[in-house]
């Protein structure tokens, strides 16, 4: 069992309320599945969901909505020594692949008797993370579950799962929340510039929150003046790229990747007004639709190179290149 020592999650986030409430009316009918997946972008808090369900499923107080916090059930998970219930998640500064071994120890953990009346609960996270040997050793545990288990994976993108595991689990999908309600919980803790936080983390609340915490939004501000100058042949891309090297290729073409969309938005709809940096308005004028889809294709293609032993420099260079008329 791998111990998950970190803050109690025992309510759903504000908007997960749809899921949540089937989630809870099937378990108290008695028809819950014995595996469910959550999907869906990152920061929408796919894997707090599926600790306030487990955390919902070891309470010993059945009636309640959600886990009460305070009893037998809610103090051990609390304090990570729950023994009906793991978390199966990547080795901390390993490869990131979930491997066989890491569902060997769910099977034993699924076939071993419960400690307490009630369910085993496992979460596994990121279920993509899974390689073919282990994806296929969870695939008989979904074929022939145990009694008493239920199983929640944890994905960001299901469609690297493979369909057989799919099949076998109850899809609960999770999107981006109404923008104002996004935007009242981010104002809620005081993330700064919430509105570009938010726009640029896709409409992702827990995203735009660490973004904004990363200073993201003024990144991206200082970004667009730089790129807008450039485009206009107002400075030159040699002399910017000189500014962003230490923030370096990758970190630069992802900040240009999200540019792009925020363009090709703009010149959809000019009247889609979110907070965006007063640069931008004209960069999308400088770069026609055709330049720009161009300028996107070109930035997949460097992205990959970025994580390449190449120079910085040169790597730098080549992106602010691609924005000036020269």
């Amino acid at each position: 069992m791998v111990a998950e020592n970190d803050q109690p999650v025992i309510a759903p986030l504000p908007w997960q309320t749809e899921n949540w409430q089937r989630f809870n009316h099937a378990l108290n009918a008695e028809r819950n599945a014995h595996a469910l997946l959550l999907s869906g972008p990152v920061g929408l808090g796919k894997r707090a969901l599926a600790k306030a369900m487990a955390a919902r499923v070891l309470c010993e107080k059945l009636d309640s909505e959600r886990a009460c916090g305070d009893c037998r059930g809610c103090q051990l998970r609390r304090a990570g020594s729950h023994p009906d219930y793991t978390l199966i998640e990547p080795e901390t500064n390993g490869s990131g692949i979930l491997k066989i071994e890491a569902i060997r120890t769910l099977t034993a953990f699924a076939q071993r008797t419960s400690q307490y009346p009630g369910y085993r609960v496992a979460v596994l996270a990121p279920a993509e993370a899974l390689n073919r040997n282990a994806a296929n050793a969870l695939l008989k545990t979904l074929e022939e579950p145990p009694a008493g288990v239920m199983l929640i994976l944890v994905s960001d993108r299901p469609g690297l799962l493979p369909a057989t595991i799919r099949s076998r689990t109850q899809h609960l999908r999770l999107s981006p929340p109404p923008r104002a309600q996004a935007l009242a919980w981010l104002n809620e803790r005081s993330v700064a510039a919430p509105e570009l936080a938010l726009t640029l983390a896709g409409g992702a609340p827990l995203a735009a929150q660490a973004l904004a915490a990363a200073g993201g939004p003024d990144q991206f501000s200082a970004l667009v003046t730089a790129v807008s100058a450039v485009a206009r042949g107002k400075a030159s891309a040699v002399a910017v790229a000189t500014d962003w090297q230490a923030i370096g290729a990758q970190t630069t073409t992802e900040l240009m990747q999200r540019l792009t969309l925020l363009i090709a938005r703009q010149q959809a709809d000019a009247s889609a007004h979110e907070s965006l940096p007063a640069d931008l308005e004209p960069l999308a004028v400088a770069t026609p639709p055709k330049r720009l889809e161009k300028i996107a294709q070109r930035l997949v293609q460097l992205r990959a190179a970025s994580s390449q032993a190449l120079s910085r420099e040169l790597s730098v260079e080549a992106l602010f290149l691609l924005w000036s008329r020269a």
